[in-house]
């Protein structure tokens, strides 16, 4: 999964020359941990935490939000996968951090909270997701997905090889999901029945 798939957009941002006071306004306001700071030409010039406002005290009046930012920007690429942003965060000891695409320009921005809403995704939202994905690529209920502690599990025919990594490939995109599993019907329907034959008193 990529990092643009789940990211928070779209994004409040702040320009590196307008007054410290009035970012800290709108950081506080928003409730994100972090404010992107952009230069003029909308490239990403830096980062604004509450930590960086708190380090900054009482800034006097001409003090930017530029003077005080962190930089240069911890950022992730749009295209950069979800378990290595995860890991940037973790590792640098950030909440946030903006996404960026090919030409530097915030797209989104992913947080800690943002990874353990995917971590902790029902199981019933999950199932959902992929049965969604699944029914745009064969039409509807061709297979069918169920899902259990993150794991999907994918029932119904598989032409051949193909299809099967197709469907594997499908179900991983849905956030969330920790592994696919494929099951054809025929043998969902054989489980299905000598679960039932074990479960009746002799």
């Amino acid at each position: 999964m990529r990092v643009h798939e789940v990211m928070c957009r779209p994004v409040v941002t702040v320009y590196a020359d307008i007054p410290v006071r009035v970012a800290a306004v709108t950081l506080a306001q928003r409730g994100f941990a972090a404010l992107p700071v952009l230069h003029r030409d909308q490239r990403l010039a830096g980062v604004l935490a509450s930590g960086d406002i708190l380090r900054a005290g009482q800034p006097d009046t001409g003090v930017t939000a530029g003077q005080v930012m962190s930089t240069p920007a911890l950022a992730a690429t749009a295209d950069q996968d979800l378990a290595e942003v995860i890991a940037m965060l973790l590792a640098h000891g950030v909440r946030s951090l903006p996404v960026l695409d090919d030409q530097g320009r915030v797209q989104g921005m992913f947080s800690r909270g943002d990874a353990l809403r995917i971590m902790l995704r029902p199981d019933e939202t999950i199932a959902a997701g992929a049965q969604s994905v699944l029914d745009d690529y064969t039409g509807p209920r061709r297979w069918r997905a169920t899902a259990r502690e993150g794991t999907v599990t994918v029932t119904g025919d598989f032409a051949d090889a193909s299809e099967r990594r197709i469907a594997t490939a499908l179900a991983r995109t849905v956030p969330g999901v920790r592994d696919v599993t494929l099951t054809t019907a025929d043998l969902a329907a054989t489980l299905d029945g000598a679960t039932a034959t074990a479960g009746r008193p002799r």
